[in-house]
């Protein structure tokens, strides 16, 4: 059994967070698990991305009965889950019988679970989804730490209580050194940044996780973590993240009428698409280790515009000062949308108008082997999305009322 060397890592950070390095010595793995046998445990199940990877899951597994860490009371978790499926047209009747809610907190390393479940998930389970997090890109590292650090923890011990369990760890690639690439092709592993290099305090306790995570896999577990970028969304349902950037950047553009002149780059890729590799990768035994998803295919704003402007819509285009200055006047009585968006603008435009394609070849290339579909978000997948907004009210209507 090695170690993993944390001392490089902890000596970036401020003295008082060092102790968020540490992996207490109780969790220690034993046995190699079996994931053809068991339980599923999925976190994140009423987020995005977590909702993505019980659907899939589901559907890779049909005899595999899955449980659900929720944030609730007794009474409300099995409704709180089914209502947010629901309201994600990701709902299936047929999966009444095969999803058990558990009460539970990412917040505290015990993960809030009552003595019984524990113990049930102890014994049961052989392979967790870890996406539960705290995502909220404008709180600060203190705030978001709880549950992205100690919920991480939490997990880590359960899986090295009773029964051996596989750890699909969801991570982003905000953590990483993007620039260690040659010839735009990203190391695999890339190297994590440096602490102080992560701009937002969920990147900061992301890059915390990921190295408790490693920690754990030095010790034995048996882990696939995978790093990934944004996500756009549900090409299947056509239901989008309401919070996503891009996506509100996108909305802005509508409201407005208006599309800001500029080239910067998006790693949008499907949620759904995302969600089914994730699962497959937690169930292939050799999938064990560090994945990282990005385009295989770049993807810029100025392209997202252009597809905006072929479904039907008639933006204008402005300079990104101009475009700014109509966002923040209309952020005084504006939506939600533009009031977000408009708080969070830079000045001089989004970073990387010159910004080469970067891509994950190795990951590429283990996905072809393993036989599971390279993500990639296509205009055809894009026009659902706009089409169900427009169903759901939440996007303009085309002004001849005709569909993408």
């Amino acid at each position: 059994m090695t170690q993993l060397d944390i001392a490089p890592y902890r000596n970036q950070m401020p003295t008082e967070l060092q102790g968020d390095l540490v992996l207490p010595d109780d969790i220690r793995p034993h046995g190699r698990p079996d994931t053809s046998t068991g339980s599923i445990l999925v976190t994140g199940a009423t987020g995005f991305l977590g909702s993505a990877v019980l659907a899939e899951a589901l559907a890779e597994c049909p005899d595999t009965h899955v449980y659900c860490l929720i944030r609730s009371s007794e009474d409300n978790a099995a409704i709180r889950l089914r209502t947010y499926l629901d309201n994600l047209c990701l709902w299936d009747e047929s999966w009444a019988g095969r999803i058990t809610a558990v009460v539970g907190d990412l917040s505290n390393t015990s993960l809030g679970l009552s003595q019984k479940d524990a113990e049930i998930l102890a014994s049961e389970v052989s392979l967790i989804y870890h996406s539960g997090a705290a995502v909220n890109l404008a709180l600060p590292y203190a705030q978001v730490r709880d549950v992205n650090i100690d919920g991480t923890i939490g997990i880590l011990r359960l899986a090295t209580t009773q029964r051996p369990k596989r750890v699909v760890h969801m991570s982003t690639m905000s953590t990483v050194d993007i620039t260690a690439h040659t010839d735009n092709v990203l190391q695999q592993p890339a190297p994590l940044g440096h602490f102080d290099d992560m701009v937002t305090g969920y990147a900061r306790s992301k890059w915390v996780a990921e190295l408790l995570v490693e920690q754990a896999a030095a010790r034995g577990l048996d882990r696939v973590n995978i790093r990934m970028g944004a996500l756009s969304g549900h090409t299947r349902t056509g239901v989008s993240n309401a919070n996503d950037y891009a996506w509100l950047m996108l909305i802005a553009c509508l409201e407005v009428g208006s599309t800001p002149i500029m080239n910067a780059p998006t790693n949008w890729l499907p949620v759904d698409d995302v969600a089914r590799a994730t699962v497959r990768l937690g169930l292939l035994p050799e999938a064990a280790g560090i994945h990282q998803i990005l385009p295989s295919h770049q993807i810029t704003y100025a392209q997202l515009f252009s597809w905006l402007r072929r479904a039907g819509y008639r933006l204008s285009a402005a300079s990104f000062p101009l475009w700014r200055e109509r966002i923040l006047a209309q952020a005084i009585d504006g939506s939600r949308n533009v009031r977000i968006i408009g708080s969070v603008l830079p000045a001089g435009g989004l970073p990387g108008g010159a910004e080469s394609e970067i891509r994950c070849i190795d990951t590429e290339r283990t996905f072809a082997s393993f036989g599971i579909p390279y993500p990639r978000l296509t205009e055809d997948g894009f026009n659902r999305l706009l089409q169900t907004a427009r169903r759901r009210g939440e996007i303009p209507a085309l002004e001849n009322g005709s569909a993408a």
